[in-house]
């Protein structure tokens, strides 16, 4: 399983790299601008981690992986923010996004700020939380696209593949971290089978926004 969970994630790298060729070449798609940057953001972190755990599996640099891997979490969730916030119209929606994002970083950074060694560990509590957000975001502006825009074509809205994509990622990520210590203790060794799942379904996120990217831009329709 070892292997296997290595192979997948470098892999999964080649797949976030031939993204982020594709916001090179469609670099006109001005609406994916967060997307290109969490591309970017990714092919970063992932690089860091594969490296560390292929050559590195039991060195010190495990703490810095970790912190690497907080540190992107919480700059992937402004992004999707950012994202979702600019195309979501309801201020109810916007208004609990926005409220929700800032409570969720404060808790994080003051979590970190008082408990030294937590910024170096894996918090499987905190990323079910930001599942559980960006699921919400995701769901805000799914309705009110569903509800306000049924003239538009779902198949050919980059914003909307985008949307489901993070959508499916993040939703299954959801009662996994919720659930993590009691699988731990019921299942040991199930973080394997679980990383290997959380690889496959992180390269469908990243095909479905080079999908996005290969959609018409909506003005040259």
């Amino acid at each position: 399983m070892e292997t296997a969970i290595v192979i997948t994630n470098w892999l999964s790298l080649s797949v976030i790299i031939i993204a982020f060729f594709f916001t090179l070449k469609y670099s006109d798609r001005k609406n994916l601008i967060p997307i290109k940057i969490f591309i970017i953001l990714s092919v970063v972190a992932n690089f860091v981690m594969n490296v560390i755990d292929s050559f590195f599996p039991q060195s010190h640099y495990r703490n810095f992986e970790q912190a690497a891997f907080n540190i992107s979490c919480l700059l992937e969730i402004s992004l999707i923010y950012y994202f979702l916030f600019n195309k979501i119209k309801g201020k109810w929606f916007r208004a609990i996004s926005s409220i929700s994002f800032f409570l969720y970083i404060s808790i994080c950074i003051l979590c970190w700020i008082l408990i030294e060694k937590l910024f170096y560990s894996f918090t499987p509590d905190l990323l079910g939380y930001e599942g559980l957000l960006i699921t919400a975001y995701c769901l805000f502006y799914i309705y009110e696209i569903l509800r306000f825009d049924i003239n538009n074509d779902l198949k050919t809205d980059a914003n909307f593949i985008v949307t489901c994509g993070i959508l499916f990622y993040f939703s299954l990520s959801v009662p996994t971290y919720f659930s993590w210590y009691n699988l731990h203790y019921l299942a040991p060794g199930f973080e394997k089978i679980t990383i290997f799942a959380n690889s496959i379904f992180y390269t469908i996120l990243f095909i479905s926004f080079m999908k996005a990217y290969l959609c018409p831009i909506p003005n040259q329709k």
